[in-house]
């Protein structure tokens, strides 16, 4: 599957913030879910092998969530050739979802 555009904001707390409410309104967001669980994967890469600040340990465990959840809805949701095929941009994830993991951060 190929990637998405990536989201060019800082690995903060606050930005994850910011993301998760955008996925809790999709048809606003200027960004796909798919773009959204890729910044978080890529941001629970940069600090998963270091001691990470303590607000950012925090929301590790979110983070590999949202990313783990989009992974499992499109294996449980599409054929293993539609996953080859599609680009999964139009594709969203349950808004209660990102509505809880707000929540969560939010901690």
């Amino acid at each position: 599957m190929k990637l998405s555009d990536p989201i060019e904001i800082e690995y903060s707390k606050e930005n994850l913030l910011v993301l998760l409410a955008h996925g809790a309104n999709p048809t606003e967001s200027p960004y796909s879910h798919k773009q959204i669980a890729e910044w978080c994967e890529l941001f629970w890469n940069k600090y998963c092998d270091i001691d990470a600040p303590n607000d950012i340990e925090k929301i590790m465990p979110i983070l590999a969530d949202v990313e783990t959840q989009w992974d499992c809805f499109l294996a449980n949701t599409y054929s293993s050739t539609e996953l080859q095929q599609q680009d999964f941009e139009s594709v969203s994830l349950p808004i209660e979802w990102f509505k809880n993991w707000e929540v969560e951060a939010s901690a």
